[in-house]
């Protein structure tokens, strides 16, 4: 299957369409047919779009990947942990959670499926994880060898961070009435526990 580089409204329509029918029955459960009636368009179209149920998966997971690509946000974070902008990085994050947020059972649909359909998994690892993971870590070492940050492994210093902050995402779905500062606050704490740490330092009290 073969996706175009711009979707047409059909094939977008269809994708929409998948994405809540396989959030509802997972993928194993869902039939073309149930997508093609929630997409309001005949089950051949979907065959003449996508080829097969795999197909469709494959074709939503590569719309986020070009999603993901677009938004530049690699870029974005790699220029604020250059400059150790602590603000500027809170509003990039800040903005990529919230497009979590929104696209919630898209995120959780997707990974749910990678364990069980390995190509799946390799491009969720290859084309968003793995940048990354390679852009913190390569920051992570930077600031090891100017003295700013502790000799700790530098993979465990990359999931702790993002441990904490995808920690965060889940917390808002299962206890929003928990929440009691503004999300931007939320995050500037979460950012100085994972740089500080949690022990008493008086020149901060």
């Amino acid at each position: 299957m073969v996706i175009a580089s711009e979707l047409s409204s059909t094939q977008q329509k269809i994708l929409d369409a998948a994405v809540r029918v396989f959030s509802e029955k997972g993928f194993a459960g869902a039939t073309t047919s149930e997508i093609a009636r929630e997409a309001g368009v005949a089950e051949g179209t979907i065959f003449r779009h996508f080829g097969t149920k795999k197909g469709i998966l494959q074709g939503i997971l590569f719309s986020v990947v070009k999603e993901f690509e677009k938004s530049q946000v690699i870029d974005s974070l790699t220029v604020s942990f250059e400059r150790g902008d602590a603000h500027s990085l809170v509003s990039i994050i800040k903005k990529q959670l919230n497009a979590i947020q929104q696209q919630l059972p898209l995120v959780k649909m997707l990974f749910y499926e990678a364990q069980f359909h390995t190509e799946i998994q390799e491009i969720i690892v290859d084309k968003i994880v793995k940048p990354i993971l390679d852009l913190l870590g390569q920051s992570i070492e930077k600031r090891k060898e100017m003295g700013e940050y502790r000799c700790f492994d530098t993979n465990m210093m990359v999931v702790s961070l993002l441990s904490s902050l995808w920690g965060y995402v889940v917390w808002k779905q299962i206890a929003p009435e928990q929440e009691i500062l503004d999300e931007e606050e939320a995050l500037v704490q979460l950012l100085n526990i994972w740089l500080k740490g949690v022990a008493v330092n008086p020149q901060d009290c």
